[in-house]
Order: structure tokens, then sequence, then C-alpha cells
């Protein structure tokens, strides 16, 4: 072995231990994160605080839809209050840790505050939403909260583009005519249409880096992480949007969007048929009664936990899919797998995760996994 590529070595595995270590860090604060949410609303209601905040308001507001947005201001912020030292550690102190993160902390609050604000918007509209729902259409209100849901979610993936990641990132067209022109012949080639490249600047954040089609219909165009431009062939960066084409070609989208509304409609009827349940003991109205918002989040939370692995494994086919598309799509078809890696040393991707936690965690297949498969599929094509 040569000199070069002994120090090469020595830089994949002290990446690789770097990326282990770093990864089981993240698996405990997603268990901590997890079980301490659920706890979290357990207490919330089962203390009385949440009822005492109904009450507050519900005392000194006579309108409902008042009432209900003066809760969730208050439970909202409290909520993200209790986890913000969680969030500090894992979003901030753990990435510069790692060397991942270029923020400072003036950066890091800056975005937090975004991020809360968001939310909380966000957040309103989907309970005042769901709990006019419940006041005025007591029987009938599965149907129309599903409808409401996806509604929302089309929406919001149409306007996530143009106004809401322009508040967190700069964004501005690729000024690489020749890649630009390269990528969009890609999108046309397999019959999806983009508005165009765009520059996206993560490198003032992060070290990490990413590509996206993003938007849809109108709204739809790629995005490029300048630091994915900067370290990345135009091959290598083909063969990532290749697989972002893939998730188009193959419908994905409309897929994930079909499975939500039947799970959303599922989620839904379950809770009006099992939500009396819970009225008497804590000492609610109904179902419609605000107090009682831990608890309706709770419910879901379960739910969504039982579904989440079926969710994950629906993903990870998905990935698949895109991963062999990316494959028999581009020019170079080593690129691909060459992109992989190199991603997977940026993101710090960890390149072995036990079983159980990329079965319940993971919407993508382990990085080494997808990568040995993409270099397999070159090989027996002759391409290596």
């Amino acid at each position: 072995m040569t000199e070069a590529a002994r120090v090469s070595a020595q830089a994949t595995d002290a990446s690789s231990d770097s990326a282990r270590r770093y990864a089981d860090i993240r698996y405990r604060l997603l268990l901590v994160k997890l079980l301490g949410s659920l706890l979290v609303l357990g207490l919330f209601q089962g203390s009385g605080f949440s009822q005492a905040i109904a009450r507050w308001w519900t005392d000194r507001a006579t309108i409902e839809w008042l009432v209900i947005l003066d809760y969730w201001m208050v439970a909202g912020v409290l909520y993200e209050m209790v986890f913000l030292p969680l969030n500090f550690y894992s979003s901030f102190l753990l990435e510069h840790r790692f060397g991942l993160s270029r923020m400072t902390l003036k950066q890091w609050l800056v975005r937090e505050a975004k991020q809360l604000a968001i939310g909380v918007l966000f957040g309103a509209l989907l309970v005042e939403g769901l709990y006019a729902l419940l006041r005025y259409a007591s029987e009938s209100w599965p149907l129309w909260a599903t409808i409401g849901w996806v509604t929302f979610s089309v929406v919001l993936a149409r306007m996530f583009p143009t106004l809401l990641l322009p508040i967190f990132y700069k964004i501005a067209p690729l000024q690489d005519e020749s890649l630009a022109k390269r990528l969009l012949s890609l999108c046309q080639r397999v019959g999806i249409q983009a508005l165009g490249v765009f520059r996206l600047e993560l490198g003032v954040e992060t070290r990490k880096a990413n590509a996206a089609l993003v938007g849809l219909g109108k709204t739809r165009r790629v995005l490029l992480s300048d630091t994915l431009l900067e370290q990345f062939s135009a091959d290598e960066i083909e063969g990532v949007l290749a697989h972002e084409l893939g998730h188009q070609r193959f419908r994905h989208i409309s897929k994930l969007l079909l499975i939500s509304t039947l799970g959303s409609w599922v989620a839904f009827s379950l809770t009006a048929l099992v939500g009396g349940l819970w009225i008497i003991p804590l000492g609610l109205r109904d179902l419609s009664d605000i107090a009682g918002f831990p608890t309706l989040a709770l419910w879901f939370s379960l739910l969504s936990l039982l579904t989440l692995p079926l969710q994950q494994a629906i993903s990870r086919h998905f990935e698949w899919q895109a991963d062999r598309f990316a494959i028999s799509t581009t020019s170079q078809q080593g690129a691909f797998a060459s992109a992989l890696r190199k991603l997977a040393v940026l993101n710090l991707a960890d390149p072995s995760p036990p079983r159980w936690v990329e079965w319940f965690f993971y919407d993508h297949p382990a990085i080494m996994k997808r990568i040995a498969a993409a270099e397999k599929t070159v090989r027996e094509q002759g391409a290596f």
C-alpha cells in the first residue's frame, strides 16, 4: 500500500469512527426526546395544568376560537421551552463537537426563533381547524379533518420553496449555466418539468451537503447546496439529482399522499370511536374541549409510533427504487456510488446502524447498504 493510500484509509477509518460515535449519541437523544415528549404531555394533562390554562383563558375570552388560540400560544411555547436545553445540545453543541455546524450562537438563536414562530403559526391553524370541526361537525369531522390535512399538506408543499425556505436560507439561480443546462436536460429526459436550478446557501450553517427537487407544479425547482457544488463533480451532482427525479418518476410523492390520506382517515375515525373514553375521567365537556388537548396529542403520537415501522419500510422501498433509477439514468453510472460515499463522509452518516434502529427510525436504507448495492449494480453492468 502506498503512503497516499494508507493516509486515505486512515482518514476513512477515522471518519467512520466519528460517524458511529455521532450516531450513537443521536440515537440516545432521539429516544430521550421521544419518551420525554410523551411524558411531558402526560404530566401536562395529569397534573391539571392543561385544565388550569384552559379555565384561565375561558374566564377572560368569550369567543371559543380565541380561547383555543390563547391556549395554544401558551402551551406551545411552554412545551418548546421544556425541550430547549435538549434542542440546544443536539442541534448546536453536538454539531459543533463533531465539526458539522458553522453557526454562531446568535445564528442558532435566530434560526430557533424563526422555527418556533412558524411552528406556532402553522400549529395554530391546524389546531383551530381541528377544534372547529369537533365543535360544528361532531358526526362527520373525521372525513373533513382528513380533507383538511391533505389540503394543508399540498399547499405547504407548493409554498415551501418560495415562501418558507427563503426565511432560513439565501437562494439564487445557479450561475454555472453549463451545469444548470445539464441538470434541466436530465429533468426533461425523464419527463419532469422544473422551473430552474438554484443554489442554496447551506454552508453558512453546516458542512453537510444536500440536493433536492422541491415544490409542486409551477413551484417545482432543483436546489443544490453550495457545499454540494463545492465538493462534488458534475457527474456526482447529476447522480444525486437523478435519485430525486426517481421519486418523481415513480410517483412516490403521490403515493405517499394517498397513504397519508388513508392513514389520517383511520386515525381520525379511531379517535372519534375511542375519544369518549377519556372525556369523563378528565372532566371535559366533550372532545372539543381544549383542556383535553394533551391527551389528544398523546393519542395521535402513540398511533404514529405504532405505524412508524410500516411508514419507514415503505419509505426505504421508495429509496431503493430511486437509487436504481439514478444508476440507470445518469451518463456516468459509477458517479452515484461515489456521491453516496462523499455524502456519507460529509454528513457523518452511520455506516452500520443497529438493525432495530434502521427498522424503526430510518426512512432511508443504511448508507453502506446503498453504496454496496450501487457499486454491485454498476459492476454487473460493466461500468466499473
